[in-house]
């Protein structure tokens, strides 16, 4: 079935515009002039994505957003709006807005947009659940699969950057299973040397090595009937992934210096941000655990790859640290946290708003609060002279921040690589 979009915009030459595009790709199209017609129109119809101009003649589009949000609150809505208007995008965001464009409208970008967020399942806004707060579709359908995952005994490999959340995720795997009324144990792999690791895993006897003076019981051993999460596992050697493969198949351990096994029954979850594949070609992480692991697979996507998480991301963090003094984020401070592409993730956007608040000598939140790269990395030009110089200065931008790689610029301007050596061709920009 094809996708409906709705335009709400009182520009007919537009609106025509739109239409003839997005129905030469195959969307089914639907434009109202205001506010009015557009709500009569949802409360009839349905419909998968709503592009929303925030001046509609007389009407405030920010109103005409808050009216839709309460008819259909899970339709992904992005706006439109002109370069003067970027403080109302931003509170547009904060009503539940997923994205806004500015005019002129270029398609090839407006297109890449539409279809990050059209082709993504229905979601609840703002979960709040074991300590993961979301507005993003692609988490929505992260947990469903991991409340699912949750249900069984698989061991659960978690991947993605660092920052992004993984330990969080473990521990809704956990809080969603029937362990949760045990603990779940953690262990950084990469915080051991090779000897030391292995007895923080499988524990030791009485007497094992010079210096044990008693039993010490190892993190899988005091796990049983929990969950233990292993963090950085591809930082293993190939002696401790054997141990952990044959724990996983046989469910027992042996303690150093033991001569006996001892039966376990602990829910395991590994995470990792390296890939762990290309390891395994390299000879550097096990096939055979690899495939074990393998099974149960749950990626999580970067900050950057889910932007409307940012915004409610930053409050919370606001609020866990400052909550007395009531800060709030002014709306050029917002408008570079949505830009910024947040290399450390969430753990960097906890950073900043920490520091942030720390700094800020009023109630507000200003763009000389925050850390001094998230204001250098802002790519967004002001705009001058024609479109065509502006476009090619927004591009040369985004170069630079991507240190000339052009997957990451394309990515920056979220447009595919071929428009973006296109549009290097057409400005006769020289990239090596």
């Amino acid at each position: 079935m094809n996708k409906k979009i709705l335009v709400i915009d009182d520009n007919d030459k537009l609106c025509k515009s739109l239409e003839v595009n997005f129905r030469q790709l195959g969307y089914n199209y639907h434009s109202c002039s205001d506010g009015k017609t557009s709500l009569d129109y949802l409360n009839k119809s349905d419909t998968d994505f709503i592009l929303l101009d925030l001046a509609l003649g007389k009407e405030d589009g920010l109103q005409v957003l808050s009216e839709i949000k309460k008819l259909k609150p899970f339709i992904p809505i992005v706006m439109i709006t002109g370069f003067g208007s970027i403080n109302s995008a931003v509170d547009a965001m904060k009503i539940g807005a997923v994205d806004y464009v500015q005019k002129p409208l270029l398609f090839p970008h407006l297109l890449k947009i539409v279809e990050n967020h059209i082709h993504k399942p229905n979601s609840r806004e703002n979960l709040f659940q074991n300590g993961i707060i979301t507005r993003s579709n692609v988490m929505i359908t992260l947990l469903e699969k991991a409340g699912k995952l949750a249900e069984t005994d698989f061991p659960i490999l978690l991947t993605g950057e660092s920052g992004t959340g993984k330990e969080r995720i473990a521990h809704f795997i956990h809080q969603s299973s029937k362990r949760s009324s045990k603990d779940m144990l953690c262990i950084n792999c990469a915080a051991f040397p090779e000897h030391l690791l292995d007895n923080e895993l499988f524990g030791h006897d009485k007497g094992a090595y010079t210096g044990a003076d008693q039993l010490f019981k190892g993190i899988f051993e005091r796990a049983d009937s929990g969950t233990l999460f292993m963090d950085e596992i591809g930082d293993m050697s190939f002696q401790t992934q054997a141990k952990i493969l044959r724990t996983l198949q046989n469910n027992e351990i042996r303690r150093i210096g033991g001569n006996s096994t001892k039966k376990i029954n602990v829910r395991f979850i590994g995470a990792t941000n390296k890939d762990l594949s290309d390891l395994m070609s390299k000879k550097r992480f096990r096939e055979d655990l690899y495939y074990r692991l393998n099974t149960a697979v749950i990626h999580i996507p970067p900050l950057r790859e889910r932007k409307e998480d940012i915004i409610p991301l930053a409050e919370y963090f606001l609020k866990e640290n400052f909550e007395q003094k009531k800060l709030q984020f002014s709306s050029e401070a917002i408008n570079i946290l949505l830009h910024y592409q947040w290399p450390g993730n969430i753990r960097e956007l906890r950073n900043a708003v920490h520091y942030a608040g720390a700094l800020a000598s009023g109630d507000e939140i200003s763009a000389g609060d925050l850390p001094q790269d998230l204001n250098q990395a802002d790519i967004i030009p002001n705009r001058t002279g024609s479109l065509e110089d502006y476009e090619k200065a927004l591009i040369l931008k985004a170069l630079k921040q991507a240190s000339n790689n052009k997957r990451k610029t394309a990515e920056i301007l979220n447009i595919s690589r071929k428009t973006l050596y296109n549009k290097l061709d057409k400005y006769g920009i020289v990239s090596e």
